[in-house]
């Protein structure tokens, strides 16, 4: 009987991908990991990066690696392949290196953020060009040396590009299951920390993304992995203001309603199907959640706003090595953002640690050890709270729950977040969220 599938075929690599891949062993050992996870992208996707590479001016880039490192550069050498960009090491006469990454035209590699717009590509990348020379300016969280960018997709080489240093070290998440020990954690714990206490001790002044290496701070841009964007993407002075514009985002959506019943309908599974949560009902939902955020009273305390990495994992971050586990390295600071502190989810957290830790009690010390880092008694630091359990809210707007629950899950998870910020906030701040309240429990009579 014939399968009902085609087998999986691997692609095989050209004796010149061959050569370069041999090339890098020798030139770096510490290149390894690198090389054998280009290798399964080339296994599951050859074709694809193969007339991605060929559409770019490799010449080109070389000649601009000559120009601005002012040494002649010899050799370009694929390296790696994400979703939105393609690296290469460039490789000098003097035995020195840098690292080209270029981005992929459009969606990027399998249609990632394939509804973006070119501006929308543009603002992401300079916004990243902007973040990474902040870092370096106004902190010591170790970044690579950002020497030379072009925004312009239609520039010689054939695509945006940044030309930076290359910090040697081994990606973290090839170490942290098998070789990092108890006394290692401890020790990344103690350097996340610091990371977000450092951020958190350069405030910035909105809601949105970082412009310049000053840390002005501009609209939201179109994340890679976390969090929507309004459709107003401000920047925002306020909690207040960010929060209503995620409700007016989300009612937009709900009252766009054949796509909005379409999205349900695919999501039928999930949601109970595209009448579980009548449309008329939704709208007054979300108008209700909107009027109440809007009604919300001034401040009284503003949230601090700082940067946040938002794809803080171990696979971005670069350690010195299997037995040194001191991050020499953040990479990947495309799509950051300035969220309030009170959404600590995005920022430098000892989360991505916690799978790889075994035993709960070692878990909890190190849980206990980043809080008392980052806020603990004597820091002046509020990370993850607020009067109002604003973080809860907004997986109202993150998770699209417009599309994903039915009527009954909705009332119900709001429900629960008003019995906390009951608990946790004053009167005043909750009293606009009643006729919402009011609304669902009468429903549920």
């Amino acid at each position: 009987m014939e399968p009902d599938y085609l087998p999986f075929e691997p692609h095989v690599l050209t004796s010149a991908e061959l050569a370069s891949h041999a090339f890098l062993l020798n030139w770096d050992p510490m290149l390894t990991g690198a090389l054998e996870q280009l290798e399964m992208s080339m296994m599951n996707r050859a074709p694809e990066i193969r007339r991605q590479a060929s559409s770019y001016n490799l010449r080109e880039l070389q000649a601009q690696a000559t120009t601005v490192m002012n040494r002649k550069c010899v050799g370009a050498h694929l390296l790696a392949v994400g979703g939105y960009n393609i690296v290469y090491l460039l490789t000098f006469e003097d035995n020195t290196d840098v690292v080209a990454r270029l981005r992929i035209p459009g969606g990027g590699a399998m249609g990632n953020g394939i509804d973006m717009t070119p501006q929308d590509l543009s603002a992401r990348f300079m916004s990243e060009v902007a973040t990474m020379r902040f870092l370096k300016l106004k902190t010591s969280i170790p970044v690579p040396e950002l020497y030379h960018s072009d925004a312009d997709e239609f520039n010689a080489v054939g695509t945006a590009y940044m030309i930076m240093q290359r910090i040697p070290g081994v990606l973290l998440g090839r170490l942290v299951k098998q070789y990092i020990t108890p006394a290692g954690f401890k020790t990344l714990t103690t350097q996340i920390a610091r990371f977000e206490a450092e951020l958190y001790d350069h405030p910035l002044s909105a809601i949105g993304c970082v412009v310049d290496p000053a840390g002005t701070v501009g609209p939201l841009v179109r994340p890679c992995t976390y969090g929507l964007v309004p459709t107003d993407r401000g920047p925002f002075t306020s909690s207040k203001g960010f929060l209503s514009a995620c409700a007016a985002h989300a009612l937009g959506e709900v009252r766009a309603t054949k796509q909005w019943t379409e999205q349900r309908v695919a999501c039928s599974e999930f949601n109970g199907g595209a009448d579980a949560l009548p449309a008329g009902y939704a709208e007054q939902w979300f108008v209700l959640l909107h009027d109440a955020l809007t009604s919300l009273p001034e401040e009284a305390r503003p949230a601090v706003f700082r940067l946040v990495h938002t794809d803080f994992n171990t696979g971005n971050l670069l350690v010195a090595s299997a037995t040194d586990p001191t991050i020499v390295a953040v990479l990947d600071w495309e799509g950051a953002r300035v969220l309030p502190a009170w959404d600590a989810r995005a920022g430098c957290t000892v989360a991505c640690l916690l799978d790889a830790v075994a035993g709960d009690a070692a878990k909890a010390g190190l849980r206990q050890l980043y809080l008392d880092l980052t806020a603990g008694p004597g820091t002046g630091r509020v990370l993850g709270q607020s009067s109002m359990c604003w973080e809860g809210l907004m997986g109202f707007f993150e998770s699209v729950p417009w599309v994903t629950m039915d009527k009954e899950r909705l009332g119900a998870a709001f429900l629960r977040w008003f019995a906390n910020a009951e608990k946790a906030g004053d009167e005043a701040e909750l009293e606009p969220f009643r006729r919402l309240k009011n609304f669902i429990t009468d429903d549920f009579r």
